[in-house]
């Protein structure tokens, strides 16, 4: 005798239901912020890509190979998705790349070395040492002090620009 195969009659499946605000789902900010993105088709990456200072964005784009004249004042959405790609990719090396740099003192000096000269001879005594450098330092100084001028008179100018 030969029987039939019958399939079994599916379970119904439970509903399910997003998690309520009240619930212990995680942060239900977070939740209401990613449903409310998803219902406007913008990741939150894409917003701050699209709110970037042009400069910012052109680093961006140099850093992905993409062409900043062409890219610039497009939505980072209405790229394709190997564009998309490419900034992420680029986006990530420079996060790496700053946080390669973020111990590191950004002071000019850090990157413009003065130059270094070396002693006429061995025998040179302090005091010759002292006299050389007494020209630099009065430079220095005479710079600074020209700076501290200026910044007066801007000062000075800024504070009687507010008065009117």
């Amino acid at each position: 005798m030969s029987q039939l195969a019958v399939k079994p009659t599916p379970a119904p499946a439970a509903r399910q239901l997003p998690p309520a605000a009240n619930e212990h789902g995680g942060d239900a900010g977070l939740n209401a912020i990613a449903a409310m993105r998803a219902a406007l088709g913008k990741t939150s990456a894409a917003s701050k890509f699209d709110r970037l200072s042009p400069q910012q964005k052109a680093i961006l784009l140099t850093a992905a190979r993409l062409r900043p004249s062409q890219y610039i004042n497009k939505p980072l959405m209405t790229l394709t998705t190997d564009e998309r790609e490419a900034i992420r990719h680029a986006l990530i090396s420079l996060v790496d790349l700053g946080r390669a740099f973020a111990a590191v003192p950004l002071s000019r000096d850090q990157f413009i070395a003065p130059k270094i000269t070396m002693p006429l001879s061995a025998q040179q005594t302090g005091q010759q040492k002292a006299a050389q450098q007494a020209p630099q330092r009065q430079d220095v100084n005479s710079g600074f002090d020209e700076i501290s001028r200026l910044a007066a008179e801007l000062a000075s100018e800024i504070t009687e620009l507010d008065k009117h």
